[in-house]
Formats: structure tokens, sequence, C-alpha cells
């Protein structure tokens, strides 16, 4: 499935395929698409902490970019599954089950942009306690 691939191709984009292997950017993209998924698909907030949890298990990810997330969103735009100018999100509104969604507001997406790998970067032990 693609999921987390839109965040990771613009990720792999902006840095020009420098900063990231494939996977740690898909990485980070999965982590984006679950907090999306949980404004968007409605995905509960306990699948989110938990894909959140295993996706950091991996190991360190190398940093999100600096960036401004106009310029990742911009990214997004210029991927092969845009549609009339809406970014398509692959998205899981419940662990094992993933749909493409069209639409998603744009100040949904920029605000994961944003926000997310702030988030993401905080220390997560209670996460991590609780499904590592």
């Amino acid at each position: 499935m693609n999921f987390g691939h839109t965040f990771a191709h613009a990720l792999e984009a902006v840095t020009r395929y420098r900063k990231y292997q494939h996977g740690e950017a898909v990485a980070w993209g999965m982590m984006c698409a679950a907090l999306l998924g949980h404004e968007e698909a409605g995905t509960p907030a306990d699948d989110v902490a938990r894909i959140i949890a295993l996706v950091r298990r991996i190991g360190p990810l190398p940093r999100w970019p600096a960036a401004p997330a106009a310029k990742l969103f911009a990214a997004m735009r210029a991927n092969k599954k845009t549609k009339f100018g809406q970014v398509r999100f692959v998205l899981s509104p419940r662990l094992g089950l993933a749909r493409s969604y069209d639409g998603v507001p744009e100040k949904a997406a920029m605000c994961v942009l944003r926000f997310g790998p702030q988030l993401l970067l905080r220390p997560m032990d209670l996460l991590e306690k609780r499904y590592g």
C-alpha cells in the first residue's frame, strides 16, 4: 500500500533525494499520515499512538528537514497521484485498513507538516511502554 508515501515523496523531493533512504522517508510519512488520519479519516487515537510507537521502534530517523511546510505541500501537489489540484493521501481509518482520500483540506495537511514533526520528536515514553 502507499500509506505514508505522499509525505515521504515530498520529503525526498524537497531534500533532493540526499537526506533520506526511501524507507526512512516512508517511516516519517507513516507517522504523519497517522496524525492526518486522526483528523480526516477518524483514526482512533490509540491506533495513531500505536502506529507512531511501532515506527519509532525501528530506530532513530534522520531529522525532519528545515523546509517550510508550504514548500513540502507544494512538493505534494507535484506528486503524480495529485488529480485536478487535489492531493491524494492514503490514510488508515483503523489498523489493518487503508483507503485513498482526495479532497483533504490543505489546512489539515499543513497543520501536520508544521506541527507533526515537533510532536513526533518528543519523548514518547508512555506510548512505548504501552505498545513497545
